[in-house]
């Protein structure tokens, strides 16, 4: 990279090729009108915030050298790691975010943007799930990196997620699913795109 600024650099390849052909004009914006954000989390207030986070992210690991990533079994860097895991017949589709080796013991850790952290573990523990499925490999802990606080929270104990466990949540899904059956999760309302549809809040 050319410049002293790494983080606006990797940024602005990033951003240059997630963005080509999209129309911000139909985009939905997160957040609230502020004095300073009049517009919410437009694309613009994006593009400011993200060099930063990048930023952040690189000081964050050159801190913490214990957190080294991890290795597959197969040569891959677990940098983005596809898998497709079957879990009770239906093909899940997962990208993990990151797994680290910290202290001789894998972590996995999703990147989230968000204000606040998830209520709810599940995600990490497909991944965990996932892992152990395609890579043979146990994995007990998860972590959220979190960019606006530039770090992670505590570790998260995800051993009580199992392969028997999570069939029976997937299996539940696709019943659901086949049966037309969508129910709504009031917590996420602020990211769901159907709040105009829903009966819970089409009235706000």
């Amino acid at each position: 990279m050319g410049s002293a600024n790494v983080g606006a650099d990797y940024w602005d390849i990033a951003w240059r090729k997630e963005t080509e052909g999209l129309d911000f004009n139909t985009a939905r914006r997160a957040g609230r009108v502020t004095k300073e954000n009049p517009n919410k989390e437009d694309a613009v207030w994006w593009n400011n915030n993200g060099s930063k986070w990048v930023d952040n992210y690189i000081l964050w690991r050159k801190n913490n050298p214990d957190w080294k990533i991890w290795t597959t079994p197969q040569g891959a860097k677990a940098i983005e790691l596809e898998l497709n895991p079957v879990i009770a017949g239906v093909t899940v589709k997962m990208f993990i975010d990151r797994i680290f080796e910290v202290n001789g013991q894998l972590v996995i850790v999703d990147l989230k943007t968000s204000r606040t952290r998830p209520t709810s573990d599940l995600q990490l523990g497909f991944y965990k799930v996932g892992v152990e499925l395609m890579l043979g490999v146990k994995v007990n802990l998860g972590n959220y990196w979190m960019s606006r606080e530039s770090g992670t929270g505590e570790m998260i104990d995800l051993s009580r997620y199992t392969q028997d466990t999570l069939e029976y949540f997937v299996d539940g899904f696709d019943k659901a699913r086949k049966a037309g059956i969508f129910l709504p999760n009031l917590q996420s309302c602020n990211f769901c795109g159907l709040t105009a549809h829903c009966q819970f809040t089409k009235g706000k």
